[in-house]
């Protein structure tokens, strides 16, 4: 098999490569944009991709120093500033970060989801 060969295929299951990372990060990127999307689009996003993990890490017994309500602050106050600080370094940032979180396959819906027009299965008109 030559480079290019396996530069153009991966196995399931195994770790992307940062080339392809990015390759498909920017793809999903040229999609936002496409659909109209801006980076005040997709704050919320990130917010509730960092909360997730914020919320996994307290049911986990972060800070067992502090008490369960000053626990919940903490690790929530901390995921307010790691989203704000990913929103503040735009599209992409925002877009890479989903995609380490979720892969190109779901922020690819999300995004889609996103865009002006889209309506929400569910939702009442």
């Amino acid at each position: 098999m030559t480079t290019a060969q396996h530069a153009d295929r991966s196995e399931p299951g195994t770790p992307s490569r940062p080339d392809q990372e990015v390759q498909g990060a920017a793809g999903l990127v040229r999609l936002a944009r496409g659909l109209g999307l801006t980076e005040t689009d997709v704050d919320e996003l990130v917010y509730e991709m960092v909360h997730r993990g914020a919320s996994s890490a307290y049911n986990n017994g972060a800070h067992p120093e502090l008490g369960d309500l000053d626990a919940f602050d903490a690790v929530h106050d901390k995921a307010d500033e790691q989203a704000s600080a990913i929103n503040n370094r735009g599209l992409e940032a925002q877009v890479a970060a989903l995609a380490g979180a979720f892969g190109e396959q779901a922020v690819e819906q999300m995004l889609r989801d996103e865009a002006p027009g889209h309506t929400h299965p569910n939702t009442i008109s």
